[in-house]
Order: structure tokens, then C-alpha cells, then sequence
């Protein structure tokens, strides 16, 4: 039995390669949602200024800049140029062109590069790294990192977190409903998009869909959607052992 359409975008999704075409609709989607506010905001209550922080798969930026706002020193991993492009864009609208962008992607950088950050954060990318969700958590662990802060649209049986870890204590886990609308400006944008993210030519049936979930508002054509996200922190309680 072959892979299903679902297993197959999945595959897609998971490559570098994948996020460097995706850049141009990602952006169009970041103009548009609120998606990230929740996370923002948690980010902001919960670290201080002068921490050291690592942003695993940063995209254009949209955490690593609000913490270096508040004073943070962040590291931002992104291995795809599309997305490094976006996150250069953002850094000089903002004025912030000094933080340093990691282009390896996590499976390739020794722990030991971030040994004992005060935080290391990672947003919906775990699961497309080629170690797995799991593995990639892991690993995160290792680096001894004084806080772990992560963010995920998945559940269980999609992944099996063990939650306790050594040397470890979970400060909270928390649900939220995020808003992941996408706004477009034509028909033709939205038969693109989703003839790229499919990776083949839309099927008649598959435009008529798209179109019957079209809501026209404030000069765009709206997709309307929301997500639930899972936000976990934890914070290490005792020190690390020397690595």
C-alpha cells in the first residue's frame, strides 16, 4: 500500500527544501495572523532580560525578535534560505540585523555549542527534523538548557513525549486556540498556493472545495481557520552534570 496524500505532504513538509519555495506564501501568511500572539506573550511574561536563548527553526524571526526587544541574547537556528531571507527582511525593518542565524539544522549541532542557555525554544519543528519528534526533545535536554520552552499543533498518537525529565520539573502545559487564517488577494493566488503545497496539479473537485471555503472580507479572500497549540515550559532544578 502506497503512501497516503496526507503521509505524502507530510514528506514534503519535512524537507529544507520545501520551506525554501514556501517562504513566499509563509510570508503572505504572517502578514494576515495573529497566530504567534499567544506564544509571544508567554515568551515575554516568562523570561528576563540578558538570557541567553536559542531559537530552533526561528523562520522569519517572529520570536527571536520580540525577546531580543525585551534585552535577550538570541541565537536563531533556520536551515532553509527562504526563511533566512524573510528573517534578514524583518531584521532591518526592525533595526535588529545583529542576531546571529544558525544555518544548520538541529540534528547537526553538538549540544555542546549551547551548553547551559538559559532557554531553548522550538516551535512546531521538532517533527520535521529527520531524529523525530521525540529524538529532537531529547536532545534539547542534553544541552542542559536552564529552561525549555516548546510549542506543538500535535497530539498524541502523533507523538509519545515523556514529560519528565532528569534534573527537570514542568512549569506549566497549556492549550490554547491559535488563529492561522490565510488571506489572499485572488483566486489564482489561492489555486497556486495549494498546487504548490500538494505538489501537483489541483484536481477540478479540488478548486470547487477551495472555492466554497472562500470568505470574501475587507478586500480579501479569506481561508478561516484556527489550531490548537500545546505550549510546555520546564525548568531545570538542579545542575548539569559536566558534559
Amino acid at each position: 500500500m502506497g503512501p497516503t496524500m496526507e503521509q505524502a505532504l507530510c514528506k514534503r513538509v519535512a524537507a529544507v527544501k520545501f520551506w525554501d519555495g514556501y517562504a513566499r506564501w509563509y510570508k503572505l501568511w504572517m502578514e494576515h495572523t495573529q497566530y504567534h500572539q499567544r506564544m509571544i506573550e508567554v515568551l515575554l511574561a516568562m523570561t528576563e532580560p540578558g538570557w541567553r536563548v536559542l531559537d530552533i527553526g526561528a523562520g522569519n524571526g517572529v520570536l527571536s525578535f520580540p525577546l531580543c526587544q525585551k534585552g535577550c541574547h538570541v541565537t536563531a537556528l533556520e536551515p532553509s534560505i527562504g526563511m533566512r531571507n524573510l528573517f534578514y527582511e524583518e531584521a532591518i525593518q526592525r533595526g535588529m540585523d545583529w542576531i546571529p542565524l544558525d544555518e544548520r539544522i538541529w540534528e547537526e549541532v553538538p549540544c555542546r555549542e549551547f551548553l547551559d542557555y538559559d532557554l531553548i525554544l522550538a516551535c512546531n519543528m521538532l517533527h520535521l527534523t529527520d531524529m523525530g519528534f521525540e529524538k529532537g526533545l531529547e536532545k534539547i535536554f542534553r544541552a542542559s538548557p536552564r529552561n525549555v520552552f516548546l510549542v506543538t499543533e500535535l497530539g498524541l498518537p502523533e507523538i509519545q513525549v515523556k514529560w519528565c525529565y532528569e534534573n527537570y520539573t514542568v512549569v506549566f502545559k497549556k492549550y490554547a486556540e491559535a488563529e492561522c487564517s490565510f488571506a489572499y488577494h485572488h483566486l489564482n493566488e489561492i489555486i497556486e498556493h495549494w498546487t504548490f503545497k500538494k505538489g501537483r496539479t489541483l484536481q477540478p473537485d479540488e478548486i470547487r472545495a477551495l472555492k466554497e471555503k472562500i470568505v470574501l472580507q475587507g478586500g480579501h479572500l479569506w481561508m478561516r481557520d484556527t489550531a490548537q497549540v500545546k505550549m510546555c515550559w520546564w525548568k531545570r532544578v538542579t545542575n548539569p552534570q559536566p558534559f
